[in-house]
């Protein structure tokens, strides 16, 4: 394992000074300090806390939008799964390509240099859209805590997945970072094989500049059983949603608010979308957004449901991964960035707003999308 740089040794020492044993379920449930002392001062001085994330990247591909992105000063940087791809269907290429994704300069460089965190997604994971199902997930789980040098005893090593929360403190704000593992426990897919039809056709028009949007094949799961998280995951998320924030961000390798492309997505497991829904009533818990990642483009998408405050949902793919066929979606709110991108969240505690912004490789703001804070509460009715 590599040597952990200096802004982890500092979490993981408040983290052991915070309570007791991780084997306690109340040190399971709560959230992991991570002390950035850039960040206290920029409290101190008033001014906007400023969050980057990614994904998709190809090992085999230069990276030159680390230079952006560290341009760009961000206090952490989320990577948000896909962050090498593996594809592999044996152990020794899980581990070969874990590997190469260990040498990967620019990377690797910015990671030592940076505060980061990370999940996973289908193909850091194992392979190109599996789940639960993937034969070599204990392994994968392993080389995922050693190349991102997670300490000894953290439960991430000994769940059933790696999702984990943190918690940023400066300045009397808290903000609370939710990330989800929604591969190791989740079940098959749904594919329709009508959908296949003509498909290849489609992408050589889509090739030529014709506009016309092309879904994917999967659609939802009919089963009741069918899940994405697995119930202890789900049972600690709740406990996840009860602990006060002052925001919420969930960390969801695939997209939850859009609809209707048949590609990856929390809608293809609807009753697992209302579940979240419904534990955000259950618990009051305010000041939620989303942040996903996998489609190969940037986008803001926005779910509006009766009794809730909006859930945004910004994407940011990929830091190597181009798609340029148009998808459907239809909660998108604006046309996709389909470019190498990265995102910027900027909180204004000052000005009570969150600005969401959609960057290129030269840390250009191509989309951008303010939210008010206020109305990331419930309503008042």
């Amino acid at each position: 394992m590599p040597n952990a740089p200096h802004w982890l040794d500092i979490s993981r020492r408040h983290l052991l000074m915070a309570g007791a044993s991780v084997a306690s379920g109340a040190t399971l449930a709560a959230s992991q300090p991570l002390q950035l002392p850039q960040l206290d001062a920029t409290a101190a001085q008033g001014r906007p806390w400023r969050l980057a994330f990614g994904s998709c990247a190809k090992q085999s591909k230069a990276q030159p939008i680390w230079q952006a992105i560290e341009a760009a000063q961000p206090h952490l940087f989320m990577f948000m799964g896909d962050n090498f791809y593996a594809d592999a269907q044996t152990p020794e290429l899980l581990r070969e390509r874990y590997a190469e994704f260990m040498q990967v300069e620019a990377l690797q460089q910015f990671r030592a240099r940076h505060a980061h965190i990370a999940i996973w997604d289908d193909h850091d994971f194992g392979d190109d859209d599996v789940g639960g199902e993937y034969p070599h997930k204990r392994l994968s789980q392993q080389l995922f805590c050693d190349a991102w040098n997670e300490a000894a005893h953290s439960p991430r090593r000994t769940r059933d997945g790696i999702y984990q929360s943190w918690r940023l403190q400066a300045g009397g704000r808290s903000v609370q970072i939710i990330g989800l593992d929604l591969r190791f426990n989740r079940t098959a897919l749904v594919a329709d094989p009508q959908r296949r039809n003509g498909y290849e056709t489609m992408m050589r028009r889509a090739a030529l500049g014709q506009a016309e949007e092309v879904s994917g094949w999967y659609v939802p799961n009919p089963d009741p059983r069918a899940t994405m998280l697995g119930a202890a995951q789900w049972a600690w998320l709740s406990a996840q949603l009860a602990e006060p924030a002052d925001l919420r961000i969930l960390l969801s390798s695939v997209q939850l608010a859009a609809e209707g492309t048949g590609w990856e997505g929390w809608a293809n497991f609807p009753e697992d979308r209302q579940r979240l829904l419904r534990l955000l009533k259950q618990h009051r818990a305010e000041g939620l957004v989303v942040l996903s990642g996998d489609m190969h483009y940037g986008e803001f998408s926005r779910l509006d449901a009766p009794g809730l405050y909006p859930i945004w949902d910004i994407t940011s793919s990929g830091l190597t991964e181009v798609w340029a066929v148009p998808t459907p979606n239809a909660r998108r709110t604006q046309p996709v960035l389909a470019e190498r991108n990265f995102g910027l969240l900027d909180i204004d505690w000052t000005a009570g707003l969150l600005r969401a912004s959609i960057c290129d490789e030269r840390g250009q703001a191509r989309r951008q999308q303010q939210i008010s804070l206020a109305d990331l509460k419930w309503p008042r009715d």
